[in-house]
């Protein structure tokens, strides 16, 4: 009986673990020498408050479910297959942000993505009003059945195989909408 009381408390423990925490010093070690810092396939870890990253941050297939509240990234950011659920109030992206076949919630009022979008293959239902998308917005696959009011892309649309049923009035798009 002691033992199994004794495993049932060390698979307690596993499970509860909190994620573990990185410093800016233990980031050096997935960062090359161009600014990029990939953590793709890694843990649950906690990525340090604020973060900023002089390249791309690759985060694809990371089991990492939070970013930190202040986030900025010069490059581009890659959470496909990722737990992440939310994106940070204070983040900044100068590139593209691909959250396909991740777990995202909900975006945040008032994005501004300054390359491509690309929610496709996730379970979101809708997109935030006043959504500015410089590059192409990837679609395909989604759950969202409208696009948002005040929507600007100044690319492409994709919305392949998915319930889109209507377009808003004041949507701008720079490109074509493709099916």
């Amino acid at each position: 009986m002691y033992i199994v009381k004794r495993l049932l408390c060390v698979m307690c423990f596993v499970i509860a673990q909190p994620a573990m925490a990185l410093t800016p010093i233990h980031l050096l070690n997935y960062q090359d020498s161009y600014g990029n810092l990939s953590l793709a396939d890694s843990g649950n870890i906690r990525l340090p408050d604020p973060l900023t990253v002089n390249g791309n941050l690759n985060l694809e297939n990371s089991r990492i479910n939070m970013l930190p509240l202040r986030l900025i990234v010069k490059g581009n950011l890659n959470l496909a297959y990722s737990n992440i659920e939310h994106l940070p109030l204070a983040l900044n992206v100068d590139g593209y942000i691909n959250l396909a076949y991740s777990k995202i919630k909900e975006l945040n009022f008032g994005l501004r993505v300054l390359g491509d979008l690309s929610v496709a293959h996730t379970q979101l239902k809708k997109l935030p009003d006043n959504l500015y998308v410089k590059g192409d917005l990837l679609l395909q696959n989604s759950k969202i059945l409208t696009l948002p009011n005040k929507l600007v892309v100044d690319g492409n649309i994709y919305i392949g195989n998915m319930p889109l049923q209507d377009l808003p009035s004041d949507i701008i798009i720079g490109g074509s909408l493709y099916r």
